[in-house]
């Protein structure tokens, strides 16, 4: 995997800020040194927890993948020069094959990058500038899987960034429950209320009417004498 430098990632940031805020001059740097949740006035933060990248130890030459790649930015915008500043930093994680430990940096793919940028852009017009943007909401992803997150070779869990390894997740539409592999006709069919009156119900009825009807005749064969009396 060709592994992409600072400038390439620069380049893609640099195009994709300019689309929502072409009036503002924006700047991004590498800061291996950054601290979580130490910012100066008036800086922001954003941490990316769920990036993917691979690895691969220049010891042993072992290679693993990771979608818990942990990525900090710390932003800045002076509105009235009108120029804005990012921060970045990129935890690493170490071989868990071999004995010799060291932290190794992760090789991203263009998309990975790309995604990350995304968000990153989202964060800065939310944080540096108000706005709200309609994010799509997280989505568990059900597939292929690239193994546990080894917290104790990662650097971000290790310094206590990223102490609670998640699901692996995505940005995609709002989470629904999908039935997969299965059509309607093989579901189970639901029970609907039916429309007829069950039985027992229809017979105390028919009683109750017969009740009613009796009560009536006698009631009328009772006016029926009373009146002829009247007349006699």
């Amino acid at each position: 995997m060709k592994k992409l430098n600072m400038d390439s990632w620069r380049e893609m940031f640099y195009e994709k800020i300019e689309e929502v805020k072409p009036q503002d001059y924006w700047d991004l740097k590498m800061h291996q040194n950054l601290d979580y949740n130490y910012l100066g006035p008036g800086w922001k933060q954003s941490l990316q927890e769920h990036a993917f990248a691979s690895f691969q130890c220049s010891w042993c030459q072992h290679f693993w993948s990771s979608v818990q790649v942990v990525i900090l930015f710390h932003m800045y915008l002076d509105q009235h020069r009108r120029k804005g500043w990012v921060k970045m930093r990129v935890f690493r994680q170490e071989c868990y094959e071999c004995s010799e430990g060291k932290l190794e940096e992760p090789n991203f793919k263009e998309e990975s990058v790309q995604s990350v940028l995304e968000n990153l852009v989202i964060s800065i017009r939310e944080k540096c500038y108000g706005e709200y943007v309609a994010q799509l909401s997280e989505v568990t992803v059900i597939g292929r899987h690239y193994g546990p997150h080894r917290s104790d070779h990662c650097e971000a869990c290790q310094l206590g960034i990223h102490q609670r390894p998640k699901h692996m997740m995505y940005y995609g539409r709002p989470k629904t429950t999908v039935y997969h592999g299965t059509s309607k006709d093989t579901l189970s069919p639901v029970q609907l209320p039916s429309r007829d009156l069950p039985q027992d119900t229809i017979c105390c009825d028919f009683k109750l009417c017969c009740v009613i009807c009796i009560i009536c005749i006698l009631i009328f064969i009772y006016m029926s004498s009373w009146i002829l009396k009247l007349f006699k």
